[in-house]
């Protein structure tokens, strides 16, 4: 498979959870009316990607050399908060300061990655954070590997590839192991390194080979006028390298390596990271972020951030095979493109662990076809008066097959389970489908609550079904 901007979405997606580790441990979600600059930003996508779902964000500059790419984000995501910039790292000066400066896989392709970090420094406000994701092909491991497949697909790429390509003629594959000294070294304080592993422990043949193309599909490509003995050669290890993956006695593993620091006065320690990847101690702030989200939970329940289930509008049969099953951490980055797409103000992941991790009335659910590809989601939470469908919506591009019926049948399910045979939602007045979609399940419109929604002003409709 040839690198495209196919498989850089595709792994933009797989990866987000890296990103969002980091996005909790700095507090992203509390800092208000906050400025985020994304080096290296290619079309846009994984700007929007990463920082459309936080509403408290009010400017996200990207900037990129690539004018094409460049023209590509103004058209899909330019607006009001998000703008794109046609130029490098080292030419950009801005007119106002950032809260967040993000590299993700950018810095080890800049000449100067230790000026580069000085200069996010010299960018920041006070307290702002650098975040940092790059690699280390040192903790790349491949066994067993009796003709050294890994090694010469590294090493054939390293001599023939890397030099012969503008955007990575300086790239510097074990960057990770270096982020510490580099913060260090530009005045950064409460310096955080967090690995990342994946392996291919317990996967099946299809989860091992989707884990080479996301750590190979790239070293495909080749530059033109490359030794035509050399393109061979690179093709034959990464043929080799991927027979490996094939065998289940086979063991690969490899890192990513996320990184954060943040600009502090004199004397200023910033404070301890919660736990999770980038900290082990429990802080009062972590409390506080808990709080925040109780009230982001109430606030649904209220108006203030509305759930309308309106991403599941749905006709046709039943797919041939798709199954539920209980949503896990892993799956947010999935669940975060479907929501991003279905609804006018989605959740931020931030949002869905903190369902999945504080709230014990709540259960979320995710659908997989028959690729084990997510297509779907539904969320509930439960109370002595039964019910209530929180969130539920279907991947766009997998609608008018059934898959919305189904996950209403889970949760009919789970609301008998419970011997709470009554469930509710809440839709906009104006979502006539969406109301279609539920009368057609047996909801019932039961109430409506003027100016319910916002952004645009709406009402809900208020919809019931009794499974007795």
């Amino acid at each position: 498979m040839a690198w495209n901007e196919q498989w850089i979405t595709k792994v933009a997606v797989s990866a987000a959870g890296e990103d969002y580790a980091a996005f909790e441990a700095i507090g992203l979600q509390a800092i208000g009316d906050a400025r985020v600059l994304d080096v290296g930003c290619f079309d846009g996508f994984n700007t929007h990607f990463k920082f459309s779902p936080y509403r408290n964000i009010a400017r996200v500059v990207g900037i990129d050399p690539a004018a094409e790419r460049i023209e590509c984000a103004r058209e899909r995501y330019g607006g009001e908060r998000f703008s794109f910039a046609a130029c490098s790292f080292e030419d950009y000066e801005p007119d106002e300061p950032f809260d967040v400066v993000y590299f993700s896989h950018v810095l080890q392709h800049l000449g100067d990655p230790a000026e580069a970090v000085a200069k996010a420094h010299r960018l920041l406000k006070p307290g702002g954070f650098i975040v940092v994701k790059t690699v280390d092909d040192g903790a790349k491991v491949s066994y067993p590997d009796p003709h050294d497949a890994l090694g010469r697909v590294l090493s054939l790429y390293d001599r023939h590839v890397l030099p012969n390509v503008s955007w990575t003629a300086r790239t510097d594959r074990y960057l990770g192991r270096k982020c510490y000294t580099l913060f260090a070294n530009a005045g950064f304080g409460n310096i955080a390194v967090a690995s990342f592993p994946a392996d291919t422990v317990g996967k099946t043949r299809a989860e091992r080979l989707e884990l080479f193309e996301r750590c190979m599909y790239f070293r495909r490509a080749v530059p033109e006028g490359m030794d035509p003995a050399a393109v061979q050669a690179l093709a034959r290890a990464l043929d080799e390298l991927e027979e490996l993956f094939e065998g289940d006695d086979y063991y690969f593993a490899t890192t990513s390596t996320v990184a954060v620091g943040q600009r502090l006065g004199p004397g200023e320690d910033g404070g301890a990271y919660c736990d999770g990847p980038f900290g082990s101690a429990a802080v009062p702030a972590c409390d506080g972020d808990v709080r925040m989200l109780a009230a982001h939970r109430a606030g649904i329940r209220a108006g203030a951030t509305p759930a309308q289930a309106d991403g599941a509008d749905d006709e046709g049969a039943p797919a041939g095979y798709a199954s539920v099953r209980p949503m896990r951490e892993t799956d947010i980055p999935a669940v975060m493109a479907i929501e991003i797409d279905a609804f006018r103000d989605p959740w931020t992941p931030l949002a869905y662990l903190a369902e999945l991790r504080y709230n014990p009335a709540a259960r979320y659910e995710v659908l997989e076809d028959e690729t084990e590809t997510v297509v779907g989601y539904a969320g509930v939470w439960r109370s002595a008066e039964g019910i209530h469908l929180a969130r539920i919506a279907v991947d766009a591009a997998q609608r008018a097959k059934g898959y919305g019926s189904l996950l209403l049948d889970a949760v009919f399910a789970y609301a008998l389970e419970c011997g709470l045979p009554v469930v509710t939602l809440e839709v906009r007045s104006s979502n006539r489908a969406a109301r279609a979609f539920y009368r057609a399940a047996g909801f019932e419109e039961a109430d409506v609550w003027e100016r319910y929604y916002a952004d645009p002003a709406d009402d809900a409709i208020v919809m019931a079904k009794s499974l007795a």
